[in-house]
């Protein structure tokens, strides 16, 4: 009896190992998500990435300047905006899976006024979850991330 628990978790810790090792021989993803709105202002640019946010079933949360509540109402810097959005059903399952999912939430996309438009960024979730050891919550990271591509290049049409 005293060999089949040390036994046991040589079995536990080889199969997590094997898990580790097929998420790292995927190709390594990128760590941002990026699209451009070209000719578009900020306003224009939250508006249509509301409207894709909405029309991808997800649900808009907020939006708020980069530096809310850290400086003055007046002394916000208008020219680069936070958008937080959420689907409840996917974050709830992401969360049964692995509590660590926690780290990609909410969805966000922060919006950059250039001179050419506006450029909206995202953290890649399965970049996040790469390297977390845990292939079912790196599988809907991988479903996130295509969600989060389409809702990009609606915005940014």
């Amino acid at each position: 009896m005293k060999y089949r628990i040390p036994h046991f978790f040589l079995i536990l810790l080889t199969t997590w190992l094997v898990q580790v090792q097929l998420v790292q021989a995927a190709e390594p993803e990128p760590m941002v998500l990026t699209a451009t709105a070209k000719g578009r202002s900020m306003e224009q640019a939250v508006e249509a990435l509301s409207q894709a946010i909405v029309n991808h079933n997800y649900t808009f949360v907020r939006q708020q300047a980069m530096d809310s509540r850290l400086v003055p109402y007046e002394q916000e810097v208008r020219s680069v905006r936070l958008v937080y959005f959420c689907n409840f059903a996917k974050m709830n399952h992401a969360l049964k899976l692995d509590p660590r999912a926690t780290q990609m939430l909410p969805c966000r996309i922060t919006l950059v006024e250039t001179p050419s438009g506006v450029d909206l960024i995202a953290v890649n979730p399965a970049w996040v979850s790469q390297n977390m050891g845990n292939p079912a919550l790196h599988a809907e990271c991988e479903t996130l991330k295509l969600d989060y591509l389409a809702i990009l290049e609606e915005a940014s049409l």
